[in-house]
């Protein structure tokens, strides 16, 4: 049985580990292995529930037909779990699911129970401000595997969790529902207003994201902080243990905090894009380990901020990936940005110094891939190239000013 310190250094892992990714099968799969160092596990799901009367399954580990099945919502009446998804009981505990009554009635799903070898299980609810929207379940190949101290851990890591996952699959809803409104029609200026709104709705996502980060994560992670604060007397050892602790608390408290402030750009509607640029390049310039010169130059007079605000955010987001690229991957020692206008198109170049790009990198489905993306939904022209001689990477996103200025009326 983890002792209360593994406990929390778990919980301080899931939440480093969850806290960044937008992608819903990277978030469980990095939820699943941290807590598999405090509950040993053979299959993990989640359940979301939905007003409809029917529920999501996501499963991590191991796959099987609860999620994946060609209608993806199933009914939540035919749940082998539906005692806690309907609110019925606080948790399930079982020794061995093939035989526990609970999980087999007339019409259940359990066939994967079977398939999948699952004995051992723990269900708990997934809860936001007091609202049951799903549930976390735990399972093992051997038998008599889990006690109910291991339920109140399983209980505290959904907790963790919940907000983080109601949010991610609110954004995914928005995502798919722009998405559907898109291929309903074929002609172009609609397909423009649905890519619009798709960003819009991202955008809205992302920073509804930030505020539950901040409200509950950010919450629970300093009110952990606070405790651990007043915690007096033990061993020189444990004072010393602790106190690495909480070094590592304060330094997820300052990431935390800098996701939240990613996802809710309020420099860019008080002050503006170029200015909004610049907060970003020296946050990431707090967080560099080797010196990195950084600059920003409009050469626009603010041009920039004429733009539609959903084009304007997604020009802003683009740029923050392409310098997040250039500082990861590129071993760069300056990163510049540059603001100008040619005609009627407005460009925006951020060229760094270092590695170069290769072609491999162009197909790519994380950084590169999220700035084409980006700029096909406002139909910005994206552009990656190595300056002659040979140095660094310039990234050209170039957007017009015709199309998406304020005059312009997307409705």
């Amino acid at each position: 049985m983890p002792n209360s310190e593994e406990a929390l250094n778990c919980y301080l892992a899931i939440a480093q580990a969850i806290a960044g990714p937008t992608d819903y099968e990277l978030v469980l799969e990095n939820f699943a292995n941290r807590l598999r160092t405090l509950i040993s596990h053979d299959h993990l799901d989640i359940v979301l529930l939905h007003p409809t009367g029917t529920q999501i399954c996501y499963e991590a580990r191991m796959h099987t037909s609860w999620s994946h099945s060609r209608n993806a919502a199933q009914p939540t009446e035919t749940s082998p779990i539906r005692d806690v998804l309907r609110g019925d009981t606080p948790f399930l505990l079982t020794d061995d699911a093939w035989t526990d009554a609970r999980f087999h009635f007339d019409g259940a799903d359990t066939a994967p129970i079977f398939d999948a070898d699952l004995h051992s299980r723990i269900v708990v609810p997934l809860r936001v401000q007091g609202d049951l929207i799903g549930s976390l379940a735990i399972s093992s190949h051997k038998k008599s595997y889990y006690n109910q101290e291991l339920v109140v851990l399983a209980q505290g890591a959904a907790d963790l969790v919940s907000a983080y996952l109601f949010a991610l699959e609110r954004g995914k809803e928005a995502k798919d529902s722009a998405v559907a409104e898109l291929e309903a029609t074929a002609r172009e200026r609609t397909l423009r207003i649905g890519a619009l709104r798709l960003t819009e709705g991202m955008e809205r996502e992302r920073q509804r994201l930030g505020m539950d980060l901040h409200d509950q994560t950010l919450a629970d992670l300093a009110r952990i902080r606070r405790r651990l604060s007043r915690i007096e007397g033990g061993s020189a050892i444990a004072t010393k243990e602790l106190t690495a602790i909480q070094d590592e608390l304060d330094h997820c408290l300052d990431e935390v905090r800098g996701i939240v402030e990613d996802m809710k750009p309020g420099v860019l509607q008080l002050f503006g894009f170029a200015e909004a640029v610049d907060a970003h390049l020296q946050r990431c310039l707090k967080n560099m380990r080797r010196p990195i010169k950084m600059q920003v130059s409009d050469q626009t007079d603010g041009m920039m901020d004429q733009l539609q605000d959903t084009v304007r955010t997604a020009m802003y987001r683009i740029v923050q990936e392409a310098v997040n690229n250039a500082l990861k991957h590129a071993e760069c020692t300056k990163v510049a940005v540059t603001i100008a206008s040619h005609g009627d198109t407005l460009t925006v170049v951020v060229h760094d110094d270092g590695t170069g790009i290769e072609v491999a990198d162009l197909v790519s489905l994380s950084g590169i891939g999220n700035i084409k993306t980006r700029a096909d939904l406002i139909s910005a022209d994206v552009r990656f190239e190595t300056p002659e001689p040979a140095l660094g990477t310039r990234v050209s996103i170039s957007v017009s000013m015709i199309e998406n200025n304020l005059q312009s009326d997307p409705t």
